[in-house]
């Protein structure tokens, strides 16, 4: 009878867990509170409203410690008028205010790019995403954010959200600790795949059945390659070349050496 390493996968995702006592955690709190509040001192009524997005508030963000670029994602809504301020704009008001509270004073790393403005604080972007929002009286409102410099498109930042605790819930809450180990690969054999793409291909598979050990084989197995460039084909070709001699491991019941060949493609805490 092979042996098990669900439990051990179980603990390889909590460390990959950036927990919430965290020192890690607790700046990074502190730093969104600190920007919040400058940010409403400096633009004011310009702003709507304002709120944290993306991996840090979906949970599934990993420590820099594993991922050196993981970020902090702010999204700020401003008063759209129908005279069409353009996305530029927007940009500009905020690379602005980021120029004037953390590199003028601080020195801190200010980059406009599209669509945002990242400040890199205590070796940590967070970046700045301006947004309008059209309101409809019998529908659902709708968000817009860059498309360069004069155009927008439609985003749902808690699409992915409410798609990833769907299934987390459907499956027994083991979507979140997969999620990790991926991303975990991902970003320690060179970051083969975006990241936000990693989390939605695996957020939409179907785990049903599965624990951890198994949701984690199928994920590997699943990962799409179509379209792939080489280098990412390599890698996937790689990953699951070693999670095949895990297996073979597991099989001939030697626990030790399946964790080395697992080890191969995830990092050690």
């Amino acid at each position: 009878m092979a042996v098990s390493i669900d439990s051990y996968l179980k603990s390889l995702s909590n460390q990959y867990y950036l927990k919430n006592d965290s020192d890690e955690v607790i700046r990074i709190n502190k730093s969104i509170d600190n920007m919040i509040t400058n940010l409403d001192k400096e633009l004011g009524n310009k702003i709507k409203r304002r709120f944290v997005f993306g991996s840090y508030d979906r949970d599934t963000i990993l420590p820099r410690s594993i991922d050196s670029k993981s970020d902090i994602d702010l999204m700020v809504v401003f008063n759209h008028t129908d005279y069409e301020r353009t996305p530029g704009t927007y940009r500009t008001w905020l690379k602005d205010f980021a120029d004037k509270y953390y590199k003028d004073r601080y020195g801190s790393e200010v980059v406009k790019s599209t669509p945002t403005v990242t400040v890199r604080l205590n070796n940590i972007n967070y970046d700045l995403v301006p947004a309008k929002e059209i309101i409809y009286q019998y529908s659902p409102n709708e968000l817009y954010i860059p498309e360069g410099e004069s155009d927008w498109k439609k985003t749902d930042p808690n699409d992915v959200k409410d798609k990833l605790v769907k299934a987390n819930t459907s499956y027994n809450g083991i979507v979140r600790p997969i999620i990790r180990l991926m991303k975990a690969w991902n970003c320690t054999n060179g970051y083969p795949y975006d990241s936000y793409l990693l989390e939605t291909e695996i957020t939409a598979m179907n785990f049903y059945g599965d624990n951890v050990q198994t949701g984690f084989f199928w994920a590997v197995d699943r990962l799409d390659t179509i379209w792939a460039s080489t280098y990412k084909k390599d890698k996937i070709t790689s990953l699951r070349y070693n999670i095949e001699n895990m297996k073979t491991c597991l099989n001939n019941d030697d626990l030790p050496k399946a964790k080395q060949w697992l080890h191969r493609v995830l990092p050690t805490v």
